[in-house]
């Protein structure tokens, strides 16, 4: 089984030993090299580190090199000629260099340690800061789990350059040298035989690397399949329940799995195997410098301690290089994972878009929508060919069907998406010119579908660190969410759950409000601000609404009377187009309204 597995790679893969004018063999691939020297980058901030632990490294090479020698010694010298005082003496030495060796080992760890921890942390931290500059429009293509689960892998195969067998690798090098020279001390002969191995094994390992890089990115596909398919199945737990297709759910994780379980039998498989050939090449060395060995002590021409001492070199020969070689096949997977890796972090940001800061008590004038023309997609246009003008402190509201694009205003006003085509202006500059975290700093949003993080009431109204607990006092106070609020246990440091799961749908919308309100922000968005509450919590939003929020300009998406009444002007948005605008009377007695006010 093993001669066909590795005939049949041998078949598929012979021209890489085979070099023409026309063409060049690389031990890795251009493209690999620039990921690789990305990634090199990403360490650089902790290369002293590195360099401490290659320093350790050294000394202990060092202090194993000589171990043998001595051994050798206390063969010859003492056990052989029966001389105690030689046998005590280089026992004491092997001692003493054995707790220098574990000294040195500790010191190590001590830097292996910071570099396990801190790296992974620090490309996780990176990759977490990506996520919140994510463009949205990028964001709602990935699956958060797929995502997590990505990232998690990623950062693991990249941080497994850092390990300790990898720096390791760099060491054996030092091995290898000191080995041969211990090597050629003891008996040249012997040398050639053990250094004559190499070619061989090298061979083994390529073809063997080249599978398990094809099984990786199957895998990599496979388990970024899977990861996002149990994302949608979490998010979709109620609508299984309700339709009665878990059994269906079911089969499809038995079918996932499958996939990744196939995956990683051949991981297994092929690594066994290579775990068999090195076993192979390692007990075919020792064996034949056995026979030989024992030619050359029969002979006179070795002792027998130089035996001993030569097959303890020959290992610290052949073991680092089986690492060396098989560099390629223990680490073919971190290539795939850099460069998914890059990818992401290449993905393009909001936050470089616009450098301009506004003045912190900047008067809004106007908000301007000009010939803006807006797609998800290119199957049609979500909005067309928008045209409206809003002054300071106007009230204005927007109605329409569902899927007329209303909520799509509200996303290009906050920068959540970008116009296909026309122009959004603020006192006459692009909002586009203008610094992100800056310009939404304008804003204050009161949706029906807000999230509450698993926080404290208070933590979730006063989300900004520089919001004094007075403010959000006066935010409670103003939304009406101070009655219930005094009712619980721990007022306001009463944990909300999940998404405000432990509050109700009356409870969630004041506090949404409180968290508008606290912010003292110049433009506020109502995105059916008051389409799942009760009849209380709507009045007191409608009153603040009305009464309190004089001076700021205030955006509505509402089709209830008791608003429409009250604001300056209505945008009546129909397939993506403004029909009409003009305010409550003007268009109830046109009859546009009938068919959107409830």
């Amino acid at each position: 089984m093993l001669y066909c597995y590795l005939k049949d790679s041998w078949k598929k893969k012979h021209d890489l030993f085979r070099n023409t004018k026309d063409e060049k063999v690389y031990f890795i691939s251009k493209e690999d090299k620039k990921i690789l020297k990305r990634v090199i980058k990403l360490f650089k901030p902790y290369f002293k580190k590195i360099i401490c632990v290659l320093a350790c490294m050294l000394i202990s090479v060092g202090i194993s090199f000589t171990i043998p020698l001595i051994s050798m010694a206390l063969m010859d010298y003492g056990l052989l000629n029966n001389n105690l005082s030689n046998v005590i003496k280089y026992s004491l030495e092997i001692f003493f260099i054995t707790i220098t060796g574990q000294a040195i080992e500790l010191l190590e760890v001590k830097y292996e340690a910071y570099l396990s921890t801190m790296v992974p942390y620090e490309l996780t931290l990176k990759t977490f800061k990506k996520t919140m500059v994510l463009k949205l429009s990028d964001l709602n293509k990935i699956n958060n789990t797929q995502l997590m689960g990505n990232i998690s892998m990623d950062v693991k195969n990249i941080c497994s350059l850092l390990n300790r067998e990898s720096l390791y690798v760099i060491m054996q090098i030092f091995n290898i040298i000191g080995g041969i020279l211990g090597l050629l001390m003891i008996s040249w002969k012997l040398t050639i035989v053990v250094i004559s191995i190499v070619p061989l094994r090298y061979l083994t390992i390529e073809i063997l690397s080249k599978k398990r890089k094809k099984n990786y990115e199957k895998y990599m596909i496979n388990a970024e399949e899977y990861w996002s398919w149990y994302g949608d199945t979490l998010n979709g737990v109620k609508e299984i329940k309700l339709l009665g297709i878990g059994r269906v759910k079911i089969g499809e994780f038995i079918k996932k799995q499958r996939a990744l379980i196939i995956n990683n039998t051949k991981f297994f498989y092929q690594d066994k195997i290579n775990y068999c050939l090195e076993s192979i090449t390692l007990a075919f060395i020792t064996n034949i410098l056995y026979i030989l060995g024992a030619c050359l002590t029969f002979s006179g021409n070795l002792s027998i301690g130089g035996l001993l001492a030569f097959i303890t070199y020959s290992v610290k020969v052949t073991s680092p290089i089986s690492t060396i070689a098989g560099i390629k096949y223990n680490y073919i997977n971190i290539i795939p994972s850099a460069k998914r890796f890059f990818e992401f972090m290449d993905m393009e940001s909001d936050e470089t878009l616009g450098n301009l800061k506004l003045e912190r008590d900047l008067q809004i004038r106007n908000i301007c929508f000009k010939s803006i023309y807006f797609s998800y997609n290119e199957d049609r246009w979500n909005l067309s060919n928008i045209n409206f003008n809003i002054k300071s402190g106007e009230k204005v509201a927007i109605v329409g069907m569902n899927g007329a694009g209303k909520s799509t205003l509200f996303n290009l006003l906050l920068r959540l998406y970008e116009p296909n085509k026309g122009e959004i202006s603020i006192n006459g500059i692009n909002i586009n010119d203008i610094k992100l975290s800056n310009y939404r700093s304008l804003f204050s949003i009161v949706s029906q579908d807000f999230y509450l993080f698993n926080k404290t009431i208070k933590e979730n109204i006063g989300f900004k660190s520089n919001i004094k607990e007075s403010n959000i006092h006066n935010a409670i106070a103003r939304s009406g969410a101070g009655e219930f609020i005094e009712k619980l246990d721990e007022k306001i440091n009463t944990k909300v759950g999940s998404n405000g799961v432990r509050l109700s749908g009356g409870e969630r919308q004041k506090l949404a409000l409180a968290r508008a309100l606290v912010s003292n922000s110049k433009i506020i968005l109502f995105d059916e601000g008051t389409s799942n509450v009760d009849i209380e919590s709507e009045n007191k939003i409608n009153e603040v609404l009305i009464n309190e929020l004089k001076e700021e300009i205030v955006l509505i998406i509402s089709h209830k009377p008791k608003i429409l009444k009250y604001v300056d002007k209505i945008l009546v948005l129909e397939n993506g187009v403004i029909q009409d605008i003009g305010n409550y009377d003007e268009l109830y007695k046109k009859g546009v309204l009938l068919q959107y006010v409830k």
